[in-house]
């Protein structure tokens, strides 16, 4: 089956899926995914994930040969393939695909998998950080709703001005 869905994504019979190629195939599932909701990954963030999982021979070349020395080739082709399994393997613990191949490397330590979660902690707090220093929260919420109501707002200034004489 490798053989097959190489030839399929292989466009041009070169034998060498390039990254052109990739591109291609990739924007049919960001397609996709803009009409569930879901926001793709960045293509160049994607194929680093690839090529970090493929390891090719080439720099930025994959060959049929490489595929097929990957542990990994299913999940190279559902990503380009199978958006339903595809969105499975991005929801998955990371840690979870090692196990389930048989990998050579050994299984990571609880200290491997503590790292893991907490970057993607970072990673999302920092993402939170900059959408609300853009203000792209601005329009969730309507003037109305930030206001202080008069009767609250009175109280919290008599019991500051309370608290600073005291």
């Amino acid at each position: 089956s490798i053989e097959y869905w190489f030839r399929c994504m292989d466009v041009d019979g070169d034998g060498v899926l390039s990254m052109y190629e990739l591109e291609y195939f990739y924007e049919e599932q960001c397609e996709r995914m803009e009409r569930m909701g879901i926001e793709p990954l960045p293509f160049q963030d994607l194929l680093c994930q690839m090529l970090d999982l493929v390891k090719p021979e080439s720099t930025g070349k994959i060959t049929l040969s490489d595929l097929k020395r990957c542990r990994m080739a299913h999940i190279f082709f559902d990503t380009f393939f199978n958006l339903e399994k595809y969105l499975d393997h991005e929801q998955r613990d990371p840690f979870a695909v090692q196990k389930d191949i048989g990998s050579e490397c050994p299984e990571p330590s609880d200290w491997d998998k503590y790292a893991s979660e907490e970057y993607e902690i970072l990673v999302a707090e920092e993402t939170a950080n900059e959408q609300l220093h853009e203000g792209t929260f601005d329009d969730d919420y309507e003037a109305e709703e930030l206001q202080v109501p008069g009767e609250i707002g009175n109280k919290m200034e008599k019991l500051v001005i309370t608290d600073l004489s005291a």
